[in-house]
């Protein structure tokens, strides 16, 4: 819901603590949101959790960066190469093609270790409901 509002960059992430609780039913609902949840290892137990949180976060960020990269290294490759061709570039096609690329997807010799517990839970490359993987009806999901 407040997405419009974020900075979008590659090079930024942040994370949230999101507190949920399930009631008599099963159904799970959030309670709150903290943008600066604390990291710190109150416990053994904790401690361990939490190195294993940043590894994964890390692991996921590194990922599709190097994912990214790999596609801009190529776009940026090509335009030289026809430019060394003497080749006219359409700026407008080019834009076009660079916020394809720029978006987040993973190549797959980056994938993520099997052992990540990283979910996926929203692809914006993917349209309406879809893109959400069926956490979210046709009526809950926005059209990008």
């Amino acid at each position: 819901m407040s997405e419009a509002g974020l900075y979008k960059s590659s090079s930024l992430f942040e994370m949230f603590g999101l507190d949920f609780v399930m009631d008599e039913k099963t159904n799970i609902w959030l309670i709150e949101c903290n943008p600066s949840p604390q990291l710190i290892g109150t416990t053994e137990r904790k401690t361990n959790f939490l190195v294993q949180l940043l590894s994964d976060l890390f692991e996921v960020q590194y990922a599709y960066y190097r994912s990214r990269m790999k596609r801009i290294y190529k776009f940026f490759a090509d335009i030289d190469g026809k430019l060394q061709k003497g080749k006219s570039l359409n700026y407008t096609t080019l834009a076009k093609q660079f916020d394809k690329i720029n978006m987040n997807k993973l190549e797959k010799e980056f994938e993520i270790s099997p052992n990540n517990s990283f979910t996926l839970i929203m692809d914006k490359n993917l349209k309406g409901s879809k893109a959400y993987f069926g956490y979210l009806s046709d009526e809950c999901s926005e059209e990008f």
